[in-house]
């Protein structure tokens, strides 16, 4: 039970966009750039090359599947041509990344800490 708490503040802290260890250093230094180690512990939030491919399958995985619902409830209730379902799809998609894009990359760099510790000085 302590451990399944631990990983649902470590992933609620990167969720919301604050360092997932001891939640007090924000993970973003502007709107989109992640700081390089957290001003209050000192973890490096990014320790490895390439962690950005898991950020893109969150974003997909919370986008597409909302959008997809949307695109069915405006193409099959509301009989609308393949141009405006098009376009739904493609608005509600943008709106989620868009709007959570930053929520998500805290996800994921909280799931990389639960995982590797996020050592420091790496």
């Amino acid at each position: 039970m302590k451990l399944l708490r631990r990983w649902w503040k470590a992933l609620w802290r990167g969720a919301t966009c604050r360092c997932p260890k001891c939640g007090q250093g924000a993970l973003y230094e502007t709107f989109l750039r992640v700081r390089k180690t957290c001003p209050a512990c000192g973890v490096t939030f990014q320790p490895y090359a390439g962690d950005s491919l898991g950020v893109y399958a969150i974003c997909y995985g919370l986008s597409v599947v909302p959008a997809i619902a949307a695109a069915i409830l405006v193409g099959f209730y509301l009989n609308s041509n393949p141009y405006v379902v098009l376009a739904t799809f493609a608005g509600v998609s943008g709106s989620i990344l868009f709007g959570l894009f930053r929520n998500m990359k805290g996800l994921w760099i909280a799931l990389v800490f639960l995982m590797t510790g996020l050592r420091k000085n790496l």
